[in-house]
């Protein structure tokens, strides 16, 4: 069939590529400028500063379509990552059916669906965005061209996750799935389908080779992961200092010290960071019911009968200060002080025996 044609150009506003189909094409998109059912023949993908903020990005994307004379069937979409880096295309075939998909990755604002995009204060968390253009060699029903979010939708978030994002996507990711136009028109296209294997296939490969090649697909630390889900080094710190009974303000502020210092020597440690990412994947197991023999609804009650999450507790404090580490963990995992309470059965055992281990470590050496 005819291919895209991927082009870079300089404009006034910035690096650019331009995704030419072979045709003008029916699509559905969820673009900045250019959205619903439509006719497109480009895509314009326009590289922005990190720091890049608009209530109406859609005017400077038309602007810059008039200045390139790109024409009325041009979809614009923008992105905060290296263009030219990135970009990549990924192609898959079954028979006559082929898929072309292009994307652009960066996920410096990962989030989870239903989980607050903002820090406290209303800061977002940052600004990197996945955008996913697909071409499909034949043509496809409106109802199907909808039907073929799913696939895509569904890959991306596979994608990330088997690369260790906790995340499905980035708050501002779009997506542009473009069909041809001769012949019978495919009724479906879910995950079910020939074309949503194809469409599967091809976008878990280009969001894996755009983050790889973005130099994102890295290994995270366990307070990197503790992080994505909330908690963070001043959460660790407070709760640490909750049961902390001071003897002086000046002791007090050396602990504070000595704690963070400790921590930070963490990060670095294989053991900690396999038993704690141990701990993150059976918070996630159960509760979404993947634990043979557990209900979701024992398992957010954290059950008396789940004692996997204290085993796992039980040797991270071990490991860190011995029997002394041990007890203090489980003075902290029953009084649940600072943001143990609003944590899961497996992840509030996780910084309960983090802050027990380290605080029982700190006062053996003083």
């Amino acid at each position: 069939m005819s291919d895209i044609e991927v082009e870079f150009l300089k404009s006034n506003m910035g690096d650019c590529a331009i995704v030419s189909l072979p045709e003008t094409c029916r699509a559905v998109s969820s673009a900045p400028l250019g959205y619903g059912f439509l006719d497109v023949d480009k895509v314009l993908i326009l590289q922005v500063h990190k720091d890049y903020h608009s209530e109406r990005p859609e005017d400077e994307l038309r602007d810059l379509i008039n200045e390139l004379k790109l024409g009325k069937n041009t979809v614009g979409l923008m992105t905060a990552a290296e263009i030219r880096k990135v970009l990549t295309v990924s192609k898959q075939t079954f028979e006559d059916l082929h898929v072309t998909v292009v994307v652009t990755a960066g996920t410096s604002n990962a989030v989870v669906a239903g989980e607050n995009p903002f820090r406290e204060g209303g800061e977002r968390i940052g600004l990197g965005t996945i955008n996913i253009v697909t071409l499909i060699n034949k043509p496809l029903t409106d109802g199907a061209l909808v039907n073929a979010v799913i696939p895509v939708t569904e890959a991306k978030g596979i994608a990330l996750r088997n690369l260790g994002f906790h995340a499905g996507g980035t708050s501002t990711d779009s997506v542009v799935i473009a069909c041809l136009g001769k012949g019978e028109k495919l009724k479906y296209a879910g995950t079910a389908t020939e074309v949503g294997l194809l469409l599967s296939r091809a976008v878990r490969e280009a969001i894996v080779e755009s983050l790889t090649k973005a130099e994102e697909v890295k290994p995270r630390s366990f307070m990197d992961k503790l992080g994505e889900r909330g908690v963070t080094l001043d959460g660790l710190l407070e709760t640490a200092m909750a049961l902390h009974i001071p003897h002086t303000e000046q002791e007090t502020e050396e602990i504070k010290k000595r704690f963070v210092e400790e921590l930070m020597k963490l990060v670095d440690d294989v053991n900690i960071n396999s038993l704690v990412s141990s701990a993150l994947f059976l918070e996630d197991l159960g509760s979404s019911g993947g634990i043979y023999g557990l209900s979701v609804d024992d398992f957010k009650k954290d059950a008396v009968h789940i004692l996997s999450d204290e085993i796992i507790g039980m040797a991270i404090a071990e490991y860190l200060a011995g029997t002394r580490g041990v007890f203090n963990y489980v003075r902290y995992d029953r009084k649940k002080p600072g943001i143990i309470a609003s944590l899961g059965p497996f992840l509030d055992d996780v910084v309960a025996s983090l802050v027990g281990g380290i605080m029982s470590s700190i006062y053996s050496k003083l």
